[in-house]
């Protein structure tokens, strides 16, 4: 584990020294120089937090990756001895799961020029909404965007969202043939060729599958900001174990190189959320 902070967050001294601990066990320091008093974890997101930095990014993960409502995620600290609330861990994920793509976000690789686009469905306060997502040729998710509606509005706001995250203008997008496609495509991306049809649709229709799959343990969404965070985040940790993020500069190789590259990842950007 790398030392904490010695230098003061707020005036940037060297001047410190070691002040006790606060309620969370968390060593304090105290700067000399404007007697501000600080953790390893002040300035950091993950200051104010009553559980450790690991416990709340153990949450998160298990949340994103695996199919696991908010009450298995508590189950499953508590067999390790954490006594967590759902809502606890409802808000944890909420608030980390962007910051975690954020924080990947410099070291994502580039997305191909050639889309596949399409959505699914999903239960939101009981009622139908809709996934729009895209996925390149080399199976990369390229953007998820959860709507209430699926009417050419949408489609719009998805492409430019998508163009926006990713840097890349499509020269090719494969759709279904819904109404709503060729004049999204006309505002966003006239120049872009467009191809319909079962058989070019293949790949995203059988990459909806994952996210299906992890769904089914939900049961459905309250709102669409919960829907949105797991289906994105979802779409990103699928990313991250496929190998699209070139993390080499985060991950020490040499602490951990047997872990999977999902988990070696995961406690690099953790570190750096951290600013370690």
């Amino acid at each position: 584990m790398r030392s904490e902070r010695t230098t003061c967050p707020t005036c940037g001294s060297a001047e410190v020294r070691k002040h006790g601990h606060n309620r969370q066990g968390q060593q304090l320091h105290r700067c000399r120089d404007c007697r501000g008093r600080f953790t390893g974890l002040t300035g950091t997101p993950f200051s104010g937090y009553r559980f450790p930095t690991e416990i709340i990014a153990l949450a998160v993960r298990w949340y994103l990756r695996y199919r696991l409502s908010y009450a298995a995620v508590v189950e499953q600290h508590a067999a390790r001895g954490v006594p967590v609330d759902p809502s606890t861990v409802f808000a944890w994920v909420r608030e980390f799961a962007p910051r975690y793509e954020g924080a990947a976000r410099p070291f994502r690789r580039a997305v191909g020029s050639s889309w596949s686009v399409d959505e699914t469905d999903v239960k939101v306060a009981g009622a139908w909404a809709y996934v729009y997502r895209a996925i390149d040729g080399h199976s990369q998710v390229v953007d998820v965007y959860v709507s209430a509606r699926r009417a050419t509005e949408d489609a719009v706001a998805f492409f430019r969202r998508a163009i926006a995250a990713t840097g890349v203008v499509p020269t090719g997008v494969a759709t279904d043939c819904a109404a709503a496609y060729p004049p999204a495509l006309a505002a966003v991306l006239p120049g872009a060729a467009h191809e319909t049809g079962k058989q070019v649709q293949q790949p995203i229709e059988r990459d909806h599958q994952h996210l299906k799959g992890r769904l089914r343990g939900t049961r459905g969404f309250k709102t669409l900001a919960g829907a949105r965070v797991l289906c994105r985040g979802h779409a990103f940790l699928r990313n991250v174990r496929g190998g699209c993020y070139d993390l080499g500069r985060l991950v020490d190789a040499t602490a951990a190189s047997r872990l999977p590259l999902v988990l070696r990842a995961w406690d690099a950007l953790t570190a750096d959320l951290r600013g370690h």
